[in-house]
């Protein structure tokens, strides 16, 4: 059974409390009851429906309500005729692996949830997931569709297999996941540097903020660009700095020629290894940056000791930390600069989070599209902001939100073409100081007030408002039109027992290459060695599936 096309465009990594496209949690965006009730299964027709469900000892509930009897449950009964019953329940954590003992056990719910890539190609190779084509094409709603093909089908398409759609992908924006490089506005205005445009601005800026008393203390204690031994996280990452150079670390790329690479051994990535050994022997990198972790460079940074790192729009919720001490701190988002003028792209994760798939022997695998009908209408359909309908997604008790949106059966986030017209109405709304403009936005609305009443000296909202300035860094130079996508977003066989040792091997030279402990040339040596090691083996294995779609 051949698969239809691999997700492309942008992990998933989970994107951090911070920033999440789901309904904002201090102001949960839904909307009413969605699609009509000729759509829906009449309510003196009664359905049961078996699930498996994971939960966190950290839920909330209202008083009287449990994980097995709570709001959604009894609105789809209302709606729907629907009977939910817990088939098994999990912890987050245990969630995986009680998945592939179920599905190895050849005895499934009706509807499995938020299910990974592999698991989905299980189930459709043993036969046990349901075709969803007919239903979805007779059911979905213009919401739903426009939702789901919101990234121009890539999640639909790596649902469907010979031509059948088998599941519903769980999408996501990735517009979020560009990393910015992230400078202390006030050393700058301290030294009176302009900010960093170009790769040759950002030396110079690490050189005089190690150099020059930045924070005019009187102390030779600050250093220049910082940056963790994972060298390519979300925080405290070289990401940025080497899409400056055009280059792609950590990702599969698809070349001119419809083959599938990896980022890390494109001769770019020498280029920028070049420019950060020379940086590194000119002193402007911590000396001991291959035994620092992330946390330990975070804490450094919000310290004072860095004014100067790369990162995705998150990451001044860590900076931030160090106001009680640095009251004076300003960070300020810049577009990553490029090391030759030309734009800079962003490599990015994939679209799909997960997937939902239908017990091939139930009989109505038309709920699971209803239900999807309905989460997308209460979260983002015009009546999202209906105070009856927000109750769906978060209740006050005292003073505390609690959550009520996961305990929906099935969702999903907006796309990127969403989320960032969404963002361009929270920054009018900020700049006007117009929260109507809040209506039209789906996402990140609980930013407004903590904002505002940062820019007018009267609350504490420092985190947000900056955030919302990598929000617009991010909207501006990037959009949706310059992020490089995952081309792959499978798990090969190779790729399952050498991925980690590759991984491993790819830091160790990166990090030797940059302290001058091989000589530049050496990343040919690494190169070779990556293929010989598996790689070439699991580009084989992943341009094989390509292939054959």
């Amino acid at each position: 059974m051949k698969k239809q096309a691999a997700i492309v465009l942008g992990s998933i990594l989970l994107l951090m409390s911070a920033c999440s496209s789901q309904p904002n949690s201090t102001a949960p965006e839904t909307a009413s009851p969605g699609p009509s009730e000729s759509d829906s299964v009449a309510p003196e027709k009664k359905i049961d429906l078996k699930v498996g469900r994971y939960s966190l000892p950290t839920w909330g509930y209202p008083e009287g309500d449990d994980f097995a009897n709570n709001i959604w449950y009894r609105h789809y009964a209302d709606k729907f005729g629907l009977n939910v019953t817990h088939e098994w329940t999990s912890l987050q954590s245990e969630y995986n692996e009680k998945l592939n003992i179920v599905i190895a056990s050849g005895s499934i719910p009706d509807i499995l949830m938020e299910i990974s890539t592999n698991q989905l190609e299980t189930l459709v190779e043993a036969d046990m997931a349901a075709d969803l084509t007919d239903v979805f094409n007779e059911h979905a709603s213009d919401l739903t569709k426009e939702i789901l093909y919101g990234d121009g089908g890539l999640g639909m398409n790596s649902a469907t297999f010979d031509g059948k759609l088998m599941a519903l992908p769980y999408m996501t924006s990735v517009i979020y996941e560009p990393s910015l490089l992230w400078v202390r506005q006030d050393w700058l205005d301290n030294l009176n540097l302009p900010v960093p445009q170009t790769i040759d601005d950002v030396m110079a800026v690490a050189k005089a903020f190690k150099e020059q008393d930045p924070d005019k203390n009187g102390k030779n204690d600050t250093g220049g660009l910082a940056f963790s031994n994972w060298l390519f996280d979300g925080i405290t990452s070289l990401t940025g700095f080497f899409n400056g150079y055009h280059a792609y670390p950590q990702t599969w790329l698809k070349g001119d020629d419809g083959k599938i690479t990896y980022g890390s051994i494109q001769p770019e990535m020498k280029n920028a290894i070049a420019k950060l050994r020379e940086m590194y022997k000119a002193g402007l990198l911590d000396p001991e940056f291959g035994m620092k972790d992330t946390p330990k460079v975070v804490e450094e940074v919000t310290g004072g000791k860095y004014g100067i790192t790369y990162g995705r729009n998150w990451n001044v919720y860590m900076y931030g930390a160090g106001l009680e001490g640095q009251p004076e701190m300003i960070w300020t988002p810049l577009v990553a600069p490029s090391a030759d003028g030309k734009d800079v792209f962003a490599n990015v994760g994939t679209t799909v989070v997960s997937y939902y798939v239908v017990n091939k022997n139930y009989e109505h695998p038309e709920i699971l599209i209803q239900l999807l009908n309905e989460y997308n209408e209460m979260a983002y359909g015009p009546k999202r902001n209906d105070p009856e309908v927000k109750k769906f997604f978060a209740f006050e008790d005292g003073q505390t939100i609690v959550e009520q949106g996961h305990l929906s059966l099935v969702r999903t986030l907006t796309t990127d073409e969403a989320t960032l017209k969404s963002l361009e109405y929270v920054i009018e709304a900020i700049e006007k100081r117009d929260p109507s403009k809040l209506d039209e936005a789906l996402t990140e609305t609980g930013k407004y007030e903590p904002s505002v009443a940062y820019l007018d000296g009267k609350g504490t909202g420092y985190m947000e408002y900056h955030q919302v300035k990598g929000f617009q860094t991010t909207i501006e130079h990037y959009g949706t039109d310059r992020l490089i996508p995952q081309a792959y977003s499978g798990t090969t066989d190779t790729m399952r027992d050498k991925m980690g040792i590759l991984g491993d091997y790819e830091r160790e030279m990166f990090t030797k290459l940059i302290m001058g402990a091989e000589p530049i040339d050496a990343f040919d040596t690494f190169v070779a060695e990556w293929k010989k090691q598996g790689g070439e083996q699991i580009l084989n294995e992943i341009n094989a599936v390509a292939k054959s779609n």
